[in-house]
């Protein structure tokens, strides 16, 4: 099995002694969609959504792990860099997930840790072998029922949509960022600085990164978005909650996602995975 650029599926990891056929309980509707753009030649965004089922005799458990990274380096080396990046994270945080036993969430932050570290290391090889240089931002959740943990490294954001509003969850490590933190720029200048694309971390880019971790809580009515920038610089925030609520599916939400940017001309590649209860949808 090879993680592409763009992958969805599901993985039964039965415990010992169990059949991979156990009812593996509620999972999460997930979608995602990635385009280029509509001004963009090739696409630059990378993304990942994977469940895998644990089955006991007591219980049974749905975790999902989900990836956006948008690279950086032209030609094309933004591409790999992104590819890298979801490919190496994602295999290592399922690796964790399987080897795992009750102690799971306790976990996770070492893991979202340890692969983004893995990730960094494997994107900055490739630079070296290749004499470019390229990085990536990348964002990660790792879903265990209700609970959300999240790994964030560059400007790629996690949000948390509820029937009415949007949270973002996660904190750009961007110079812009930094400037509105000390005061100096406001959100709204920063949207059109001229540095505005400046990254004070990126996968790939150092010897050493440090994600920003995040835990959080899904509630039932609530949907959990990973996204590139390419959506979140072009839809607004009160956008963004109607086309999600509004859309029948999670896979329907992501690729009105997509449309709307587009209609609006982004500029950029585009990347979204959306996470919801079942009890979430529209009805």
């Amino acid at each position: 099995m090879d993680l592409k650029q763009t992958d969805k599926f599901t993985i039964e990891v039965p415990d010992a002694g169990m059949s991979a056929s156990s009812d593996p309980g509620q999972t999460p509707e997930m979608g995602w969609s990635l385009d280029k753009g509509s001004t963009r030649q090739n696409n630059e965004d990378s993304l990942a959504a994977v469940t895998l089922n644990r089955a006991s005799e007591a219980e049974s458990q749905a975790i999902g792990v989900y990836a956006v990274a948008d690279g950086m380096g032209g030609h094309q080396a933004g591409e790999v860099a992104s590819q890298l990046a979801v490919r190496t994270a994602v295999w290592r945080l399922m690796g964790n997930v399987a080897e795992s036993g009750d102690d799971m969430p306790e976990n996770c932050r070492q893991w979202l840790e340890g692969a983004v570290a893995l990730a960094n290391s494997v994107v900055r090889e490739q630079a070296q072998e290749k004499n470019t240089d390229m990085g990536t931002t990348l964002v990660m959740a790792v879903v265990v029922g209700h609970d959300v943990h999240i790994a964030n490294v560059g400007d790629s954001r996690a949000y948390l949509i509820s029937p009415t509003t949007i949270r973002q969850i996660t904190r750009d490590q961007s110079y812009t960022q930094a400037l509105v933190d000390t005061g100096n720029i406001t959100l709204e200048q920063a949207a059109n600085h001229p540095h505005r694309n400046v990254l004070t971390q990126a996968v790939g880019s150092e010897e050493k990164v440090t994600a920003d971790l995040f835990n959080e809580t899904l509630g039932d009515a609530e949907s959990l978005l990973l996204c590139s920038d390419g959506l979140w610089s072009t839809l607004g925030d009160d956008e963004i909650v109607h086309i999600v609520r509004a859309a029948a599916t999670a896979d329907a939400a992501c690729q009105a996602l997509i449309d709307a940017c587009n209609a609006k001309g982004s500029l950029d590649n585009i990347a979204a995975v959306l996470v919801r209860p079942e009890s979430a949808s529209p009805s």
